[in-house]
């Protein structure tokens, strides 16, 4: 049950943060942010693994081969996602982010079958099923965003961008699943930040020009900017970390129908974007999907 909650609420954190992303790329670029995430996290994480029971001694036993999969780690979980994601909040809805991102349990379970040969029960293919459907009604809705936008092809762009999100945030949920059990927690997430600084750097130059930091921007967006940071990069990816350990990337597949429910609801309450009738059956399917999942046994049988 504890791995359970802790993935309900790293999913959670998430969903939030999606939203957040919407108010945050209007003062930032994405890819600026990006670093400045990846810098004050790394900051904070360094002395919390740095004292972590066997933390350094399980960087010390990887292969060059693990090194190479942590860096893909870095580079789908944390750069690959946060970036596609904060470029396609600037084309699209924050309603219209978490609807791709609830495709994100069926990617996952086709990816824990493909790569990790996990066994997937009637029950897992029952809730997968009902998390589909939920997606099917919010895609088949059209939400109004308040904001009067007619741009049809900016929109694809962003719905896009955020769809290579989903694929980015699937394959990390799978690595995660095999590095969870040989690098503890902090030490995992402090080391995918720090890659990740140097992954970045060239596609900051690249999109920014350089490190683009709006100092005199106001404090709403510093405060929400903190809060993004530590709940993305520090507290939900260590909630992921503790909860994947015992519980099967397929069957984890189910928390992320969390993410797209958590992003509509503060869309709708803080961004004041509206949902409509077919968006409401769709989180009643995405809700009995999860249902179904948490009463599955763990190892799927």
């Amino acid at each position: 049950m504890k791995a359970y909650l802790a993935l309900a609420a790293a999913m959670i954190l998430t969903g939030i943060n999606v939203a957040i992303g919407k108010v945050i790329v209007a003062e930032i670029p994405p890819t600026s942010f990006s670093m400045l995430r990846f810098v004050l996290a790394s900051l904070c994480l360094v002395p919390l693994a740095l004292f972590e029971p066997g933390g350094l001694t399980s960087l010390a036993r990887l292969s060059r081969r693990q090194w190479g999969e942590i860096m893909l780690l870095a580079l789908f979980g944390v750069v690959g996602f946060t970036t596609l994601m904060l470029i396609g909040l600037q084309y699209t809805t924050a309603i219209n982010a978490g609807i791709i991102a609830s495709s994100l349990p069926a990617i996952i379970a086709l990816l824990s079958l493909l790569v990790l040969k996990e066994f997937i029960s009637r029950r897992k293919v029952l809730s997968i099923g009902l998390a589909v459907l939920g997606i099917a009604c919010i895609n088949l809705a059209r939400p109004d965003d308040g904001s009067g936008a007619s741009d049809w092809l900016g929109t694809l762009l962003g719905n896009s961008f955020v769809l290579m999100a989903a694929f980015s945030e699937a394959v990390f949920a799978i690595l995660t699943r095999r590095y969870s059990s040989i690098i503890p927690p902090w030490t995992l997430t402090m080391i995918v930040h720090l890659v990740a600084i140097p992954i970045t750097l060239p596609i900051l130059l690249w999109l920014d020009g350089g490190w683009q930091l709006p100092l005199d921007g106001p404090l709403s967006f510093w405060l929400l900017a903190v809060y993004y940071i530590f709940a993305s990069s520090i507290l939900s990816f260590f909630l992921w970390c503790i909860g994947i350990k015992s519980v099967t990337a397929s069957s984890s597949a189910i928390f992320t129908a969390l993410v797209p429910t958590t992003t509509m609801f503060v869309a709708v309450l803080a961004l004041g974007e509206s949902m409509v009738t077919l968006q409401v059956m769709g989180l009643v399917a995405v809700f009995a999907s999860l249902g179904i999942g948490l009463i599955a046994r763990p190892q799927g049988n």
